[in-house]
């Protein structure tokens, strides 16, 4: 079996991509749109991480699967902590913030889909390896 991608990108790079993405999102939030609150920075709170998991799969790819391991639970992670942006959209609250809780989910659901679709392709390669084997 070739090895996952997901949009063209391996999970260690789509975890760089994702991690960036939400630093950008936390820092341009906080400096861009007035939020002057430290909870603006949250969504780089959860990107710092998953730069770093992404960073240590690339280092050390024999542990690659450890890293990512941890990196879809930030990311799960980023994912729930966006779920507040629903009351924001159910109460009619178009805020900046409400903005920022939606694309955490989105950024967020998105690559825990994607590392879900990962391991479930490693699991698969595995077992057919057991099988030829």
């Amino acid at each position: 079996m070739s090895d996952f991608t997901f949009l063209g990108q391996s999970i260690p790079r789509l975890t760089l991509l994702v991690g960036g993405a939400l630093v950008v999102e936390g820092l341009g939030f906080y400096v861009g749109t007035g939020m002057t609150s430290w909870t603006s920075l949250i969504p780089g709170i959860f990107g710092i991480p998953l730069i770093a998991m992404s960073i240590m799969a690339t280092r050390q790819p024999e542990r690659a699967h450890f890293w990512m391991h941890i990196a879809v639970v930030f990311g799960l992670l980023t994912f729930l902590g966006g779920l507040m942006g629903v009351k924001g959209l159910v109460s009619n609250d178009l805020s900046a913030s409400t903005v920022a809780q939606l694309l955490m989910i989105v950024i967020g659901g998105v690559y825990t889909f994607a590392c879900i679709r990962s391991f479930t392709h490693a699991r698969k390669a595995r077992e057919a390896a057991a099988a030829e084997s």
